[in-house]
């Protein structure tokens, strides 16, 4: 039998453990898992060189054309996400911001073309739910789009929404998402960015009157307390509609203690965390640096480990990169500058250099939280998100050795900064593999644009 390719010199890391061995690969899909000798023959054989395979990393959190064009941004930005071992990307914005009250349906052809002309990385989609239609609609999603994860905005009301045209967000909206996503049965589930913004616009007026622009002041208007009190009230709403739900971004040590008491209660829980917050405080930069706001704001030191204790201990299941590429945020100020992070390059590098390499978490646990979990989650599990036969061949090469100094004009991606600037991450991707296509090799994108596929989902 001859295959396409064959990985050698591997070590295998799944959820349970790490093997030594490799993997045989034909028509994009994982045929055989077997000691060196016993591969069948290959057209092509890669030398994995002792070091880790782990599947492609799964990013359930990921925006596009916030600030740039759709198309430009399926261009580089799954560059940037194969580049860092990204093979599968949850798009929470698509399609353009001029087009965020239009129906899912009346985007979704043109968001799918798109997608299949210029990704380099496979793309799933999320309903950001902004209008009544929207919500109505869900079961039509699920069924005839394929998608089964349905983005509740809890902070957008007020200011926000009318700064972006965008009907007020409430909780009757939300309780009206739940409820009908509730009904659809798994993988369908609700995505909660849970923030108590009226607290933020009272604390905001008295930061200005102050005359504060520093970026400790968009951590303390954003206070811990904006999404605890969030995450409190929307658990209550779902544990009495028994709806599952998934908490994006959580930064604070307050939210997950909060998730940790529900969870233990029985409540459909799921916690997502990103690399910033394990990584990063507001501490880390100078009090004029604007490149580093997001939402939610970075906090202190003390939540960063809180993170790490939640994932050690499996009360944090996934993480996502929130990310979104803009360009010239730094000649703002805090409260004028748009919000949002680039990560996809830098996802994989910082769990390997704050997780495994500071022995804070395993390459197993690496594994659930990058790859088995943000798949288990979107409903394509075992196709993705795992190392198996049958299971699409979506690998990653790691050198867990190789460090690097971070520096923004060296990434692909379109934003022209990086709140890693200068820093050393320790633990790199050295090949990213999509479909069975090698698209990154030593740190050069050497794919064709299209080896990216739309994914859709089908409910249990």
């Amino acid at each position: 039998m001859l295959v396409d390719t064959a990985i050698k010199n591997c070590r295998i890391v799944g959820v349970d453990g790490t093997v030594a061995g490799g993997i045989a690969i034909d028509n994009g899909k994982i045929i055989a898992i077997a000691k060196d000798p016993n591969l069948p023959s290959a057209d092509r054989y890669i030398d994995a060189k002792g070091r880790f395979v782990i599947p492609g990393v799964i990013d359930p959190h990921v925006h596009y054309s916030l600030y740039r064009p759709f198309e430009e941004d399926c261009k580089s930005e799954t560059k940037a996400a194969v580049a860092g071992g990204i093979t599968t990307e949850a798009l929470m914005t698509w399609g353009g911001m001029d087009k965020l009250l239009a129906p899912y349906k009346e985007k979704f052809d043109e968001a799918k073309n798109t997608v299949e002309r210029h990704a380099l990385a496979n793309v799933v989609f999320i309903a950001c739910l902004f209008t009544d239609q929207h919500i109505q609609e869900i079961p039509e999603y699920a069924r005839d789009l394929g998608i089964t994860q349905f983005k509740h905005c809890m902070f957008l009301k007020g200011r926000d929404a009318e700064a972006l045209g965008l009907p007020s967000f409430d909780d009757a909206k939300l309780y009206s998402g739940l409820e009908i996503a509730s009904t659809l049965g798994p993988p369908a589930i609700s995505m909660i960015h849970a923030e108590n913004v009226e607290i933020y616009y009272g604390l905001k007026e008295k930061l200005l009157k102050a005359g504060r622009k520093d970026l400790k002041a968009w951590t303390e208007a954003k206070s811990s307390l904006c999404e605890a009190e969030a995450v409190s009230r929307v658990i209550a709403v779902s544990d009495y509609l028994g709806a599952p739900i998934y908490l994006v971004h959580i930064s604070s040590r307050e939210s997950l203690d909060i998730a940790i008491q529900a969870q233990a209660r029985g409540s459909k829980v799921t916690v997502e965390t990103c690399p910033h917050y394990l990584s990063l405080s507001y501490k880390d930069f100078p009090d004029d640096c604007v490149l580093a706001k997001c939402n939610p704001p970075l906090r202190e030191e003390r939540d960063v480990e809180r993170l790490w204790w939640g994932i050690q201990r499996g009360y944090v299941h996934c993480i996502g990169t929130d990310h979104c590429a803009s360009t010239g945020k730094g000649a703002l100020d805090i409260w004028s500058a748009p919000a949002g992070l680039p990560g996809l390059e830098t996802l994989l590098p910082v769990m390997l250099s704050e997780g495994v390499n500071k022995g804070r978490i395993s390459m197993e646990k690496l594994v659930e939280v990058c790859c088995y979990n943000p798949a288990k989650v979107l409903g394509i599990l075992p196709q993705k998100g795992t190392i198996a036969v049958g299971s699409d061949a979506d690998l990653v090469i790691v050198d867990s050795d190789e460090s690097k100094i971070v520096k923004a004009e060296n990434l692909c991606t379109a934003s022209d900064f990086t709140p890693y600037e200068g820093r050393e991450l320790k633990g790199w991707p050295v090949l990213t593999m999509v479909g069975g296509n090698v698209v990154m090799e030593d740190g050069e994108i050497v794919g064709r644009p299209g080896v990216g596929k739309y994914i859709p989902r089908k409910l249990f």
